[in-house]
């Protein structure tokens, strides 16, 4: 679109929008109608209730923790006999164990190295 076409198309909006506004009166509705707005009429009265207290449908609880987080008492894993699981276990324990220092030192929650699988409660 070129600029004079712009300009047109601007003058003939302002010359619509003039129009329109000179056709809106300045003074209000009431005043041509001869009222004043004492003379309208008052609203009913709305009566409020207080509200009760609704009781509601559902059970609302605090959230409940992800893990339980239990200090043990330091027992070894139980023995079976075999000295590959022994050891196995044995390693495992101890390396539950560092990793709880770990995390007690950093204020991190921390697992439960006492029952049978490790990080469990």
């Amino acid at each position: 679109m070129s600029n004079s076409k712009r300009i047109v198309w601007a003058l003939a909006l302002a010359v619509l929008s003039a129009s329109a506004a000179a056709d809106v009166p300045h003074s209000s509705i009431l005043s041509r109608y001869g009222m004043t707005p004492d003379e309208l009429p008052k609203p009913p009265a709305i009566e409020t209730k207080p509200v009760a207290e609704e009781k509601s449908l559902f059970q609302v609880q605090p959230e409940q923790p992800w893990a339980t987080v239990r200090i043990g008492n330091g027992n070894l894993p139980e023995m079976t006999g075999n000295i590959s699981i022994d050891n196995s276990l044995r390693q495992e324990y101890e390396r539950c164990h560092k990793l709880r220092a770990e995390m007690i030192k950093r204020g991190d929650r921390y697992v439960v190295c006492d029952s049978a699988m490790p990080g469990m409660p």
